[in-house]
């Protein structure tokens, strides 16, 4: 069994950014600026002790995030229930310290059960509706990706009484999402956060173009656990996320320079997108 290598003596932040990482990961990202949250690590690899100094929880398992997000709540219940929100990353986003810090803040500003940082068009966007807007504080939906959910405390203790860890990745986002979005009477406490975003590294960045992920489980057989998960516990057979409503931003100088920003990435994506005859990438 696991065991935790390393932890604080005593709890000093209200919040936990947690991760499954790997020997590619960003972590160094989000050691850059202010952090108000304590970093638990969850290593996979082989080097014994890779990234202990930076974490505040270290230990070693392999697996993916959800599943090793359930194995430490089954045996470190009361620890993990000390903090008010836990945000759960994949290893290779990238942003900093500090933009972390903020989302927990703005959970707390907004009173949100569920959050995510929107997504640069400098990585991989799965979902149109995670794209990062100009202009934007946020935007209230009913679904979260996979890839970085911050939940408030009660919410993902919630969730972790009904998920099973045989579901790796595949579904788990539409799994919390419907379970929230259903107590989320007046469509306000689920949010894709725009003042905040983060890369999502594409495929075609990654060491011999693939996903860790896919060393666990095949895309196909994480498809058909979804599947057999959906009606075992009565799921909605097809989710869809949708877009509620929006808030817009305060004008502010470094807000212009960001939605500039964001506009002329998109133009450029698009023109590169039709130069390419709908190529992304050049043919290697």
């Amino acid at each position: 069994m696991s065991t935790l290598i390393k932890q604080p003596v005593k709890i000093n932040k209200k919040y936990l950014v947690f991760t499954s990482a790997g020997d590619n990961s960003n972590l160094h990202h989000w050691l850059k600026g202010s952090q108000n949250f304590d970093l638990w690590i969850s290593y996979f690899g082989d080097v014994k002790n890779k990234y202990i100094d930076q974490a505040d929880y270290y230990m070693m398992r392999k697996g993916g995030k959800f599943p090793i997000m359930h194995f430490c709540y089954q045996n470190w219940p009361e620890l993990l229930k000390q903090y008010e929100a836990v945000f759960v990353l994949d290893d290779d986003l990238i942003f900093s310290g500090t933009d972390i810090s903020r989302l927990f803040d703005i959970m707390k500003q907004e009173d949100l059960w569920l959050l995510q940082p929107a997504f640069d068009k400098r990585g991989k966007i799965s979902f149109k509706l995670n794209e990062v807007q100009p202009f934007s504080l946020l935007r209230y939906a009913n679904f979260v990706e996979v890839a970085c959910p911050l939940f408030t405390q009660s919410e993902l203790s919630k969730f972790m009484t009904f998920y099973d860890p045989e579901l790796i990745g595949w579904g788990v986002d539409y799994w919390y999402s419907e379970l929230i979005a259903k107590n989320d009477l007046n469509k306000d406490k689920i949010a894709i956060i725009d003042v905040i975003s983060c890369i999502n590294p594409r495929d075609e960045k990654k060491i011999d173009n693939k996903r860790e992920i896919d060393q666990l489980q095949t895309r196909d057989d994480r498809i058909a656990t979804w599947e057999k998960i959906k009606i075992k516990n009565k799921l909605s057979l097809e989710y869809e996320g949708v877009q509620y409503s929006q808030i817009k931003a305060d004008l502010s100088f470094e807000l212009l320079i960001k939605s500039l920003q964001v506009m002329v990435l998109k133009s450029t994506y698009i023109i590169f997108k039709k130069l390419t005859g709908g190529r992304i990438y050049p043919i290697k």
